[in-house]
């Protein structure tokens, strides 16, 4: 009967309404084919009916159904690589388990777009639909694209969710300023744009105008606003990744679940998100952020407008530039001073600073970096996500990655140890297989090859996964690396991190030494966390160099 009613689904998806029509009653069925075929009914008409029916559902005992539908109508496991067909099938029961667990309420105007939206809609356009208003689906996709060794196509798909989300209406955002600012907006004088500048997974963000008392002059700025609905939503989405957590863990046995810690990944998620709701917080950084890089050349960071700030709106200065990801009118030499600004903003001025604790922007994405097409200047937005290091953190990072470049085992193992939570060395099997990974891991760089940062990252992977445990500063600045390392790919630079890093200390040493910061205090904020016995150590380290790298090479030819 189906087929030959098809034709007349003017108003819907005939495929999906197929797939419906088993979970509903005779009766039902019935209403709602003679409603499809009907070829005066309008989208209303249709999409009210569709909501009767699926409200009249009963869900507690048709939950599973409903899942198997929403994987049926989505089929995720074929956007699915085959590099990563092991995957597949844990895609499909974690679609099966959202689908049959997401509340009516958000899952039911779900369904009613699927079905009534153009047919021909490519896959990943329907799931991009589907996750509207989805945070925490969405943060996942984006945290799994910063990855630069999935599969290209994979990835591609995967990045379009920086720029792709749109979920909020510019009424909905107009009428949440005018609740918060009320009477700052005539104060201020306050003009807002009609239209949604930008929008990400928590937040949109809105151009303006104001009159800014301190300088009497009418500045440009944005609004980042938090959506109305996130709150809402947010509990329910944590209880629902974690149950998917507790689901695959007693249900998918798959290898590559043997490789992955979902219900670490889903923590991850869950603070990020909770990051990024904590807009006084975001406020902080976002101040502490301008002062520190005002005086750094080639690094600007907005400005916050306090005068137009709530507990759910940022306000800061309006700063022009695209993404450094899409910059391909640029030289390659000026990527590589990209780069370096870069390297330098996020990884040697946090390692380097001269307080006790040092921040760092833990969410460096291509989304959040962008670069000024007339100066050439990096702007690092989105400040919600940050993480500290302490000195003694920092020294140990650095002689680990000195350390490694030196290819000197014994450095490498001292210094794992002390940035480790779980004191290994007490326990003779663990410390042991940390030795025999770090010697592992040297035999497997060429003699020829200078280890880097990326070679760190590989022996700190291997390490996780041996089991020893490291505090959640360190892995999170581990992230940062990773990430960067993604964007940096992307951006085609040439020049090593390493380089980068080295120029930086040699530059701001020479400040340091020659005392030229006295005549400038807020030009430089360097201190050197190594003591003198740790330079010591490394000036013996590389006189042995050559010995250990000849015996490198005997012992792995």
């Amino acid at each position: 009967q189906m087929s030959s009613t098809k034709y007349y689904f003017k108003n819907s998806n005939p495929v999906i309404i197929e797939e419906l029509l088993p979970l509903l009653s005779e009766q039902q069925s019935s209403a709602l084919l003679m409603l499809a075929m009907n070829g005066n009914t309008t989208s209303a008409q249709m999409e009210n009916t569709i909501q009767a029916i699926l409200e009249n559902i009963d869900w507690n005992t048709q939950g599973e159904q409903i899942g198997k539908l929403v994987n049926r109508i989505l089929p995720l496991e074929q956007l699915v690589p085959d590099v990563y067909a092991d995957w597949r099938s844990i895609v499909q029961e974690a679609v099966i388990f959202i689908g049959s667990h997401l509340s009516n309420k958000r899952l039911i105007p779900k369904l009613i777009e699927q079905i009534t939206i153009p047919e021909d809609l490519t896959l990943e356009q329907r799931l991009i639909a589907f996750i509207s208003q989805m945070p925490s689906l969405q943060k996942l996709g984006q945290v799994i694209a910063r990855n630069r060794n999935l599969d290209p196509d994979f990835r591609t798909e995967l990045i379009r969710l920086e720029n792709s989300i749109s979920d909020v209406s510019p009424e909905q955002i107009h009428a949440e300023i005018k609740h918060q600012l009320g009477p700052m907006l005539e104060r201020y004088q306050v003009e807002v744009d009609e239209i949604i500048h930008a929008e990400a997974s928590v937040s949109a963000v809105m151009r303006f105008t104001w009159n800014n008392s301190a300088t009497n002059n009418r500045e440009q700025g944005v609004l980042k606003v938090l959506k109305p609905y996130i709150h809402d939503y947010f509990d329910e989405e944590m209880t629902l990744l974690q149950g998917l957590a507790d689901y695959l863990d007693e249900n998918c046995t798959e290898n590559a679940l043997s490789e992955v810690n979902l219900r670490k990944l889903f923590d991850d998620i869950r603070l990020l998100l909770e990051q990024e709701l904590d807009s006084i917080n975001e406020q902080a950084n976002l101040e502490a952020a301008w002062l520190r890089y005002s005086h750094v050349s080639g690094v600007r960071v907005p400005r916050l407008i306090k005068e137009l700030s709530t507990s759910s709106i940022t306000a800061m200065t309006y700063e022009q530039g695209q993404k450094v990801t899409d910059t391909i009118s640029m030289s390659t030499a000026e990527r590589n001073t990209l780069t370096s600004h870069i390297i330098e903003a996020f990884i040697a001025i946090p390692l380097f600073a001269s307080q006790e604790k040092s921040v760092f922007h833990a969410d460096p994405h291509a989304g959040n970096l962008y670069v000024d097409e007339q100066s050439r200047d990096l702007i690092i937005f989105d400040w919600a996500l940050t993480e500290q290091l302490n000195r003694e953190q920092r020294r140990q990072i650095i002689l680990l990655v000195t350390s490694v470049m030196l290819r000197d085992e014994q450095l490498i193992y001292q210094a794992i140890a002390e940035l480790s939570q779980d004191n290994f060395l007490e326990n003779e099997t663990k410390a042991g297989s940390v030795r025999s990974l770090i010697t592992l891991f040297i035999n497997d760089i060429s003699i020829f090859t200078m280890p880097g940062v990326k070679h760190v990252l590989t022996l700190l992977d291997d390490i996780l996964l041996s089991g020893i445990v490291f505090s959640a500063p360190l892995l999170i600045f581990r992230k940062v690396l990773l990430t960067l390392d993604g964007v940096l790919n992307d951006i085609e630079s040439t020049v090593p991190m390493e380089i980068i890093l080295a120029q930086y200390l040699i530059k701001e040493g020479t400040i340091m030494s020659c005392g030229i910061y006295l005549l400038n205090p807020y030009s430089t904020n360097f201190k050197m966390p190594l003591s003198s016995l740790d330079i010591l150590s490394l000036i013996r380290s590389a006189q042995w160099f050559g010995f250990r790298a000849g015996l490198q090479r005997v012992l792995t030819s």
